[in-house]
């Protein structure tokens, strides 16, 4: 039998050991490495080679969905599962977007979480029940009010909005972009508005699904 040979990715320690313990007796499934960021993920990724990288959203120094970007970019061989207490939207499109083959929540059962890391293992997707809800509600929401195409949304912003689409997609809120770009913050609520018409969105989930969906930014 093939072991799977797998890195864990999560700031805490507690999580990790919880983890490997949950996976201790798992034959075929075997974990080689530990990372507490996402820039020692992808350290750890380049001189183990693992299967599968099993790797948190919210870490200091380097988030993970940008470490799987990475990871997906440098080592395709290397298949990403996300494991977060995350099940907001953007969280989930994002990751995808990355390149993650899985998403599961941290509350997910021992035998989801196995079934999930062979399944990706082999290079097929796997998404909790209810993750796979977050997706048929995006796809639906977006069927029932489709925004603008791509070549239009490009268009239709100005560089200064893009601009600050990028920094919103990038989960930076309005004092943020506003100290960052030397502006006020009512100025950006302004451009957050316009954007928002112009996209044909109604909220922030559905701003970032958007632009990342057409690759606006």
């Amino acid at each position: 039998m093939k072991v799977i040979k797998v890195v864990l990715a999560d700031d805490h320690g507690i999580v990790r050991n919880g983890i490997k313990s949950t996976l201790s007796d798992v034959k075929g499934i075997k974990v080689i490495g530990e990372a507490a960021n996402g820039i020692e993920a992808i350290e750890i990724v380049k001189k183990l080679q693992p299967d599968v990288l099993v790797i948190d959203i919210t870490m200091p120094e380097m988030n993970g969905i940008d470490a799987v970007a990475a990871i997906n970019k440098k080592y395709p061989n290397v298949k990403c599962l996300i494991l977060s207490m995350h099940d907001r939207e953007e969280y989930v499109f994002k990751s995808i977007e990355a390149g993650a083959l899985g998403y599961l929540l941290k509350d997910t059962g021992k035998e989801e979480f196995v079934q999930a890391i062979n399944t990706v293992s082999r290079g097929e997707k796997h998404y909790s029940t209810s993750i796979t809800d977050v997706l048929v509600s995006g796809y639906l929401q977006k069927v029932k009010n489709p925004g603008p195409s791509s070549e239009e949304s490009d268009t239709l912003l100005t560089k200064r909005e893009k601009g600050i689409l990028k920094l919103i997609v990038n989960g930076q809120n309005n004092r943020e972009i506003a100290d960052q770009l030397d502006i006020s913050i009512r100025t950006i609520e302004t451009h957050r508005a316009n954007i928002m018409k112009k996209l044909q969105v109604k909220n922030a989930v559905e701003l970032v699904r958007v632009a990342l969906a057409e690759k606006i930014v």
